[in-house]
C-alpha cells in the first residue's frame, strides 16, 4: 500500500486542502510507524513458516583407537565415516525425515564398509495440525491485521487534517475579524479625538474609547495566539519541522459552504455499510480470527501426545577395498527393507501451562467479544450523532446568516444616529460588540459545519476508498470532496 504524492513547498503563496492531505499522507509520522508495522508482521511470518522448511544436516567421523596388547604390539582400530540427513515438518503434524550413514572399520583384524539409508514418518494421533500450524496462520492474519491498522490510521489522519486546516481557516478568520474589530474601534477613537480637540465632545467620552480600543487590541492578540497555535497542530500532522511550520501559509481554502437542503439518509443502511468498511471494524474482526485460531491450538495442548513412528531402512556391507569408498565397493544389500513402528505418549499429569494457557487465551477472546461488539454500538451511534451534529449546525448556520446581515447593518445605523446625538457611544460600541460577536458565531458554526461533515465521513468509513488489501495496492483519493458528502449518497 503506497500513495503517490509529493512534498509541501510552504515558500508557496497558496496553501489548498489538497496539498494538506496529500502532505499528511506521506509525512505523517503515524502512518510512517504504522507503514512499517506491515514489514515488521511479514518477518514474523517469515520466522513462523520457517518451521516448516527442510533441514539438511550432514556430519564427519574419524576415529583412532589404539589398544595395548599382550605379548604384541598395540590394536589399531581406525573408524572414518559421514552422515547426511533431510528432515521437513509438515502441515498437517506430521514429520518426515530421512538419513545416510557410512561409516568403515579399518583395523588389524577388521575391515569393513558399512552404508545404511533410514527414512521414517512421524504421524501425530492426537495432537494435529492446529498444534503445529498455528503460529504460521496467526502470523498470516497478522500481516492482514497490520495492513487494515495502516488503513485505520491513514483514516484517522485525514480526518485530523481536515479538522486541523478547518480549524486554522477559521483561526485566520477569526483573527481577522479582531483585526478589523480593532480597526473599527481606532478610527471612531481617532475620529472622537479630533471633536474633543475642537471642543464639540468632552474629553470624558475618551476614556471609554480608549478601555475599548484596548479591549479590541487584547482580543486581536489572543486571536493571533490560537491562529498560531492551529498552524502548529496542522504542520505537526503535515510532518513538518519547526522552520516550515512557521512558514506555513494561510489556507486557501474558504470553510466548506452550507448545503441549500441536507439530502435524505438511511442511517440504518449507513451504518451496515460502515461495519463492512471501517478499517478499524475489519481490524478488530482480523483480531479475532487470530485469537479464535490460537484457542485451537491452546485446546490440541490439552490432549495428551500420542505419536506413531514408521521406519524402513536398507544397508549395505562390504570389505576390504577403499576406506572411504562405501558406496563403489561391491558388497552384501540386505534382500528387504528394515522396517519399525513406535508408539510415544506423553502427557503431563498436571499440565498447568496449557490449563495456564487456556485460561489466557478465553479471557483475551472475551475482550475481543466485548470490544466488538462495543464498537458496533460505537459505529452506530456514532453515525447518527454526526448525522444531527451537521443538521443542528446547519440550521443554526441559517439563523446566524440573517443575525450577522442585521447586525452589520444596525452598526451602519447607530453610527449615523450618533453623529446626529440621537444615540451615545455606549450605545455605538455595545452594537459594534454584538456585531463582532454575531461575525465570531457565525464563524465557529461554519467550523462546526465543517467538522460534522468530516466527522461523518469518518463515522462512515467514506473517507478511504473500499480497501482491496493488495501488496501493492495504491490508494487514490478524491481530495476535492474531501469537503462533501458525495460518498454517502448512494444510501438512501
Amino acid at each position: 500500500m503506497f500513495f503517490s504524492l509529493f512534498y509541501l513547498d510552504t515558500r508557496a503563496s497558496e496553501f489548498w486542502l489538497s496539498t494538506a492531505i496529500e502532505q499528511s499522507l506521506k509525512q505523517n509520522p503515524d502512518i510512517q510507524i504504522q507503514s512499517t508495522q506491515i514489514a515488521v508482521a511479514q518477518g514474523q511470518y517469515l520466522q513462523a513458516a520457517g518451521q516448516f522448511d527442510w533441514v539438511l544436516s550432514s556430519g564427519l567421523l574419524y576415529d583412532k583407537k589404539v589398544t595395548p596388547q599382550i605379548n604384541s604390539a598395540d590394536g589399531l582400530l581406525i573408524n572414518s565415516g559421514y552422515q547426511l540427513g533431510m528432515s521437513k515438518q509438515l502441515h498437517n503434524g506430521m514429520s518426515l525425515n530421512g538419513s545416510l550413514d557410512a561409516l568403515a572399520s579399518d583395523g588389524q583384524l577388521l575391515q569393513q564398509n558399512r552404508l545404511k539409508f533410514d527414512v521414517s514418518l512421524i504421524v501425530p494421533l492426537l495432537h494435529g495440525r492446529d498444534a503445529t500450524a498455528s503460529s504460521e496462520d496467526v502470523a498470516k492474519l497478522n500481516i492482514e491485521l497490520s495492513r487494515y491498522q495502516l488503513r485505520d490510521r491513514i483514516a484517522q489522519t485525514l480526518y485530523n487534517t481536515l479538522l486541523a486546516y478547518w480549524n486554522y481557516r477559521s483561526r485566520v478568520d477569526l483573527e481577522k475579524v479582531a483585526q478589523s474589530s480593532e480597526e473599527r474601534s481606532q478610527s471612531l477613537l481617532r475620529s472622537i479625538q479630533k471633536l474633543v480637540d475642537a471642543g464639540e465632545k468632552p474629553r470624558a467620552d475618551l476614556v471609554l474609547l480608549q478601555a475599548d480600543h484596548s479591549d479590541k487590541i487584547s482580543r486581536r492578540q489572543a486571536a493571533a495566539l490560537a491562529r498560531i497555535e492551529a498552524r502548529t497542530v496542522l504542520g505537526r500532522l503535515l510532518g513538518l519541522d519547526e522552520l516550515a511550520i512557521k512558514q506555513l501559509p494561510e489556507p486557501s481554502d474558504a470553510l466548506p459552504a452550507q448545503l441549500t437542503t441536507l439530502p435524505f439518509f438511511s442511517t440504518e443502511a449507513i451504518s451496515i455499510a460502515a461495519l463492512q468498511q471501517r478499517p478499524d471494524v475489519r481490524a478488530l474482526a482480523v483480531q479475532l480470527d487470530a485469537a479464535r485460531r490460537q484457542m485451537q491450538a491452546v485446546q490440541e495442548r490439552l490432549k495428551p501426545q500420542l505419536d506413531l513412528q514408521l521406519g524402513l531402512g536398507y544397508a549395505k556391507a562390504s570389505e576390504g577395498g577403499s576406506r572411504y569408498g562405501f558406496a563403489a565397493e561391491a558388497g552384501q544389500i540386505q534382500a528387504s527393507p528394515s522396517v519399525f513402528a513406535r508408539l510415544n505418549y506423553q502427557f503431563p499429569l498436571q499440565n498447568n501451562s496449557a490449563s495456564g494457557a487456556m485460561q489466557e487465551r478465553s479471557a483475551l477472546l472475551s475482550q475481543l467479544l466485548i470490544r466488538q461488539k462495543d464498537l458496533n454500538i460505537g459505529v452506530a451511534s456514532g453515525i447518527e450523532s454526526a448525522w444531527q451534529a451537521l443538521s443542528n449546525s446547519s440550521e443554526q448556520l441559517k439563523v446566524a446568516k440573517q443575525a450577522l446581515s442585521l447586525y452589520e447593518l444596525a452598526v451602519s445605523q447607530e453610527v449615523v444616529k450618533q453623529k446626529n446625538g440621537i444615540s451615545t457611544l455606549i450605545d455605538v460600541i455595545n452594537v459594534e460588540t454584538r456585531f463582532v460577536s454575531a461575525r465570531v458565531n457565525y464563524l465557529q458554526l461554519q467550523l462546526a459545519y465543517a467538522s460534522a461533515l468530516a466527522k461523518l465521513r469518518f463515522e462512515t468509513g467514506t473517507l478511504l476508498p473500499v480497501a482491496s488489501m493488495h501488496d501493492d495496492e495504491v490508494v487514490s483519493l478524491d481530495v476535492s470532496d474531501m469537503a462533501g458528502l458525495g460518498p454517502l449518497t448512494s444510501f438512501h
